[in-house]
């Protein structure tokens, strides 16, 4: 069997290293964050439209998820920066709710909050908040409503990501900032109603859901029709920057930047998807992928002989790995990180002249990636028409670990043949199974199930070998929309802890990958 990458490779720096883990300050000075921006969408709210048309709220409600989706561990000088501008902001709003009351001749109705708008902040005192906050949170409100909300804002960041994303391209995503607000404030409730709570989160992944598709139709008609194509993993000898994150756009303005340079591109983790778009062939320094993914980043990073950018999104615990060769475009100033302000490259451009780069390169095999959906939707309709097949597994993207691919080589063998398997990063030559690479692609599963769901009403079943930021969002879609039986993989613990794995059983019936013979009896009995 195949798998992304060249080599088997089994370390895991998230695991090793606490990459994708959350500290417990960093969690205090979160919960402090919320609450400014559960108090923002309850006067955004109140304002209706006229508060939502506020772009300079808008951006910092976006950006302060930002930093809460990617940087688990952001700087003392972030959250300072961040609530010194809400504590600029909200007094405004406030007022600006006040006289909107007084123009509608109606009382207002204020926010009981412990935030007091202070010019300045004491960390101390924040932390010592939020900690608060938190045991009054854990006092008051049942764990399985807590769950709820743990797994409404995964799915804000979640959205944030689109909606930015959207942005860059000149897209304005107004739904899903609503969408937003909506979710902050439902927070401020008293009334903590699980069927409403589940309402909310089945209206919010249809929202999400639109909002990926939405983004891929505006990448599609910038950069063309996505197609299959070979994507090399060697190395030329020559200056380097290596390009991190899933910010497709971003990626171009960069590629813009060095493409009259002697400076040669690569790109790392989720970023492999932009070969898989016929624009990117016409910049000839855009060499190819490197590295095994973020989860491996600790040894991928340490061995790029050049700065490393991580678009939007992609901040990790990754400061103490490369110091002052890592840049950013995101709005951050993390402590090690270098922030690119402007679309202004040349300190990345000089930091990549000034490093050793790659002095002889190494000749790698290429890999196919990509894949056409309506080629495949052909391929799955004509399987389908002899009535031989009695359900349906779709097998997502594999992780990196040994023991996920021995589960996938498993699962294939075991399935009995009247099963017809897709696979989104495997490959095998069994007569039941359509083998595609989309590789980190993380509309794949979306696209190849809307689909099937078109095509057949046999029952299907989705593997989630791994998961990332969207992957909560997709699951509960396609189990709320009675669409498929959901299994997942090992999840980063700032990802699904197992209190919210019990809840998205309960709720979602969303199980746990197990073995392979529990797993095929409960599937297929």
């Amino acid at each position: 069997m195949k798998n992304n990458f060249n080599e088997d490779y089994q370390y895991n720096s998230c695991t090793s290293r606490g990459i994708c883990s959350i500290n417990p300050k960093t969690s205090s000075l979160q919960e402090i964050l919320i609450l400014y921006l559960k108090q923002t969408a309850y006067y955004i709210n109140k304002l209706g439209n006229e508060g939502l048309e506020n772009s300079n709220v808008r951006t910092l409600v976006l950006d302060t998820i930002s930093v809460m989706v990617s940087n688990v561990s952001f700087s003392e000088n972030d959250f300072k920066t961040i609530t010194q501008k809400f504590n600029k902001i909200l007094p405004k709003i406030i007022k600006e709710y006040e006289e909107y009351c007084i123009n509608k001749r109606i009382e207002p109705e204020y926010l009981k909050s412990p935030l007091k708008f202070n010019k300045t902040t004491d960390l101390v005192k924040s932390i010592q908040l939020g900690e608060k906050e938190f045991i009054k949170t854990l006092q008051s409100i049942p764990e399985e409503i807590r769950n709820m909300y743990k797994l409404l804002f995964i799915i804000t960041k979640s959205i944030c990501t689109n909606v930015q994303d959207l942005e860059t391209y000149g897209v304005c995503a107004n739904e899903g900032y609503a969408t937003i607000i909506n979710i902050l404030n439902s927070a401020n409730s008293d009334s903590k109603n699980t069927d409403k709570l589940k309402q909310l989160m089945d209206e919010t992944v249809i929202t999400n859901y639109n909002l990926m598709l939405k983004l891929r139709n505006v990448q599609i008609e910038r950069y063309g029709k996505q197609k299959t194509t070979s994507v090399s993993y060697s190395t030329t000898p020559g200056k380097a920057i290596l390009v991190v994150g899933s910010n497709i756009r971003e990626l171009e303005t960069i590629l813009e930047a060095t493409k009259d340079s002697n400076i040669d591109i690569y790109t790392h983790d989720e970023m492999i998807v932009a070969h898989t778009f016929p624009l990117f062939e016409k910049y000839k320094n855009l060499k190819g992928q490197f590295g095994k993914g973020i989860e491996n980043c600790l040894l991928d990073f340490a061995t790029f002989p050049g700065p490393i950018i991580l678009t939007r999104h992609s901040l990790y615990n990754v400061e103490n790995l490369y110091r002052g060769r890592l840049f950013t475009t995101d709005f951050t100033e993390t402590k090690g990180i270098i922030q690119i302000k402007n679309n202004d490259f040349s300190e990345v451009i000089k930091s990549a002249i000034e490093s050793k780069g790659f002095k002889n390169g190494k000749k790698c095999d290429s890999e196919k990636i990509g894949f056409d959906c309506e080629k495949i939707t052909k391929e799955i309709k004509s399987k389908l028409e002899g009535n031989h097949y009695k359900q349906i597994f779709i097998i997502g993207h594999c992780g990196y670990r040994q023991e996920q691919q021995n589960y996938i080589e498993k699962l294939l063998s075991k399935t009995p043949e009247n099963i017809l398997i897709i696979l989104l990063s495997t490959y095998s030559k069994k007569e039941n199974i359509i083998c595609l690479n989309a590789c980190f692609d993380n509309l794949a599963t979306t696209l190849i199930t809307e689909k099937i769901s078109k095509l057949t009403d046999l029952p299907l079943t989705i593997f989630f070998p791994t998961c990332n930021r969207h992957t909560i969002s997709k699951m509960i879609y396609f189990t709320s929309e009675n669409v498929a039986k959901v299994y997942v993989g090992e999840c980063t613990p700032i990802l699904i802890n197992p209190n919210l794995m019990s809840t998205l059983k309960k709720i979602y019936g969303i199980e746990e990958i197990s073995t392979v013979k529990n797993d095929l009896s409960k599937i297929i009995n």
